[in-house]
């Protein structure tokens, strides 16, 4: 009795650790992360023609290449690790959950 209670809590705690993150994620407003940490470089148009994207080389999320050349997965790491001496990396600023609300905003750039 105690090893098939023990494997009902494994699996209810299995479950919980692959589905819950994406009931949070679905919970973060992506938009308003984008207007707090991307809209500097990257602009509201996602076209990183700002004073300080032009300065970096901020890239452009409208550029259908960019688009179809990176996967979600590659945008969160990206976001994550930043590039060298272009972007700053946000892993210690934005959770995991975080950086996955931000890849459709940027994807609605290349629509």
């Amino acid at each position: 009795m105690f090893k098939r209670i023990l494997a009902i809590v494994f699996l209810q705690a299995a479950i919980g650790y692959l589905v819950l993150p994406e009931i949070f994620a679905s919970d973060i407003d992506g938009q308003e992360l984008y207007t707090t940490h991307c809209v500097l470089c990257h602009g509201e148009d996602g076209t990183g023609k700002t004073d300080l994207g032009s300065g970096l080389g901020a890239r452009d999320f409208n550029d259908k290449k960019f688009q179809a050349g990176i996967t979600d997965e590659q945008i969160v790491e990206q976001i994550a690790n930043g590039t060298e001496e272009k972007m700053f990396p946000f892993k210690d600023k934005l959770s995991s959950e975080e950086m996955k609300a931000l890849v459709p905003v940027i994807r609605a750039f290349g629509k």
